[in-house]
């Protein structure tokens, strides 16, 4: 069976995906990922469902499913926002914008604005690819700036 590999321009980078094949891989695996137990884990799977639409559609154009992150981290909060970062895995390759061998700035194409809070940049250099993934697959990092949904106060408020 042929594949049909869509290309995105966005900013910078220029990409070859495999849509279905992204899509086909997120939807096998239906058991929850976000299993770590810290608050901004816990924040992140409930603020998710208030992403604005340009960023959901953005992540169903590429056959991402926007709550299955591969890595999750947080760096700074305000008492209503904490914003953080993180990455999706791809089945694809990066065609213009990559980062080159041996350079120092991982992401010379540079971030690609989604919406207010929300930014993406691609590598091909993958990190915790999970075994079963299909290749050749990239890396989508996300920097976010997310409302801060729990009941309890937030801990990412660094004075």
């Amino acid at each position: 069976m042929d594949r049909k590999i869509a290309e995105f321009v966005f900013g910078g980078y220029r990409l070859a995906v495999d849509v279905e094949a992204t899509r086909a891989y997120y939807a096998a695996h239906s058991e929850t990922w976000i299993t770590c137990e810290c608050d901004g884990c816990r924040n992140f799977a409930r603020a998710v469902e208030t992403l604005p639409q340009a960023v959901r559609d953005f992540f169903e154009t590429l056959g991402l499913d926007v709550e299955k992150p591969g890595e999750l981290m947080y760096y700074q909060g305000t008492p209503t926002t904490l914003s953080g970062g993180g990455w999706y895995h791809l089945v694809g390759r990066i065609l213009a914008g990559d980062t080159p061998s041996g350079a120092t700035e991982i992401f010379p194409a540079g971030w690609y604005q989604l919406c207010d809070g929300f930014s993406v940049a691609f590598k091909s250099q993958c990190d915790l690819l999970p075994d079963d993934f299909p290749t050749p697959a990239i890396q989508m990092e996300f920097e976010h700036r997310m409302p801060w949904v729990l009941k309890e106060a937030n801990p990412y408020i660094y004075e």
